[in-house]
């Protein structure tokens, strides 16, 4: 027969009960959908820190703010819900955490929406030299993330040498707050403690092992970091010829955004860099990490990276890096590995995976999951709104399904902070960014953030 459209249809289940764990983009997506479907559903959103936005405030360069805008829209969904910060989500119990188990016994649906703050490892010899750092810490340290150890500073030196190991848009957004001029900077609302250090770059090598067809970064990215004042940017003719396959040729061909990638690559590989410049980005191919090594004058300290070249093998779409034997050794005093994030399986055992296994957002029942810890750490941000769309279809189907329920949420958490508490932090944070020019300086010591919360009370 006919089917009833599903805003039409009967539904037994009144006033759901939903906890959203997480307030990146993917939880506040999920939260609007769910809510513009279900005006009766009451929706919390627990969130780790007394701030929201996730992936937003830490994770988002600081020098993109036009990315940041997204959160007018997010604040107007924390409007209809209810925002629980400084709970933390696990598997147990203990003072100012809440475990998996407890949501679901409290709530009709859980969602996981809790990103990706595990990093993968490259697991080659030296990886646990000093200078050797992964680019999630990185990202943190400059976004000012609580809980972030500050990388060692004296390692930022006059004429540093540095390596990024990965072709996605956090390695490059690595490389452009590594070479862009301090003052430039100044005006956002990077960490101070970063802004002090910068400027000192002499090379950031950014290092792929397959070619240009296949690097992830976006054409955005990429001429961001071509068009940095005081910086020259560099690729190696030679890699590309190398790279230059009847199958990447059929990649290219077969999309327009990555044809004009492309021939961005191809023209800067054509420029002769000419002019001393503060700093020099070199954009490296068909390179593989092998080894870290160490200083010689300090067994400790990296020294130099070394990679295995690669060639491309497979067919169009499915081209695999191989190892040629040849082996090229990269000098750097701080390596930053971007080769992928990971997700904490907060209703099992807590471990890092790459996602969590799902059915279109549905983990088991009431137990839902969405963003990177549903699909893997891919997209941008505007990805999280079909991907949100799809779990919220799915839970609409399992509500629609259940006659009645006496779960009506959590009444209160203990050392819980709510929406007001934020805004009242949001403008202490604004207020220390004016004398600089900038929208806001975060703070990121959470103790100090509780201190502003219950003066401001």
């Amino acid at each position: 027969g006919r089917k009833v459209p599903n805003e039409l249809r009967c539904r037994n289940l009144t006033n759901p009960s939903v906890a959203i764990v997480g307030s990146g983009p993917s939880g506040f997506y999920v939260a609007k959908y769910l809510k513009k479907a279900r005006p009766d559903a009451k929706i919390d959103i627990i969130e780790r820190w007394p701030v929201p936005y996730g992936l937003v405030r830490f994770g988002v360069a600081p020098d993109h703010p036009e990315v940041k805008s997204v959160i007018n829209d997010f604040a107007s969904v924390a409007e209809e819900v209810r925002f629980i910060g400084n709970v933390c989500v696990g598997n147990d119990e203990k003072e100012g955490h809440v475990s998996v188990e407890t949501l679901r016994k409290h709530y009709d649906a859980v969602v996981l929406a809790n990103g990706a703050s595990g990093e993968r490892k490259l697991n080659i010899p030296g990886e646990e030299l000093k200078g050797v750092l992964s680019a999630r810490k990185f990202v943190g340290w400059y976004n000012a993330e609580p809980l972030v150890e500050e990388p060692p500073l004296h390692f930022f030196d006059d004429g540093l040498e540095a390596v990024v190991i990965g072709h996605g848009n956090v390695a490059l957004d690595c490389a452009r707050i590594l070479a862009t001029p301090p003052a430039i900077l100044s005006t956002t609302d990077i960490s101070r403690s970063t802004l002090e250090i910068l400027g000192r770059t002499a090379k950031v090598s950014v290092v792929g092992r397959r070619g240009p067809a296949q690097a992830a970064f976006t054409i955005k990215e990429l001429r961001e970091l071509m068009q940095i004042k005081d910086a020259s940017f560099s690729v190696i003719a030679d890699e590309l010829d190398l790279a230059d396959n009847e199958a990447s040729r059929a990649e290219i061909h077969s999309k327009r955004a990555l044809q004009r990638k492309c021939k961005l690559i191809q023209d800067a590989a054509k420029n002769v860099v000419s002019e001393k410049k503060n700093t020099l980005i070199e954009l490296r191919f068909l390179l593989s990490p092998v080894a870290f090594e160490p200083r010689s004058d300090d067994p400790s300290r990296l020294g130099a990276i070394v990679f295995q070249r690669c060639e491309l093998l497979g067919d169009p779409g499915a081209q695999k890096a191989h190892a040629t034997g040849e082996l090229i050794k990269i000098p750097a005093s701080l390596a930053f590995t971007a080769v992928g994030y990971l997700t904490q399986a907060l209703h099992t055992s807590s471990s890092f995976v790459p996602r969590l296994e799902n059915d279109h957002g549905k983990i088991d029942s009431g137990l839902y999951c969405a963003g990177w810890s549903k699909r893997g750490p891919s997209g941008i941000i505007g990805t999280n709104i079909t991907d949100a769309r799809e779990t919220v279809a799915t839970m609409l189907q399992d509500f629609d399904a259940l006659s009645s329920s006496e779960k009506c949420g959590i009444h209160s958490l203990q050392n819980a902070t709510s929406w007001t508490d934020w805004l009242n932090l949001d403008a202490h944070e604004r207020s220390l960014g004016e004398p600089f020019g900038a929208p806001r300086i975060k703070l990121n010591d959470v103790r100090k953030m509780l201190d502003i919360i219950r003066a401001s009370s």
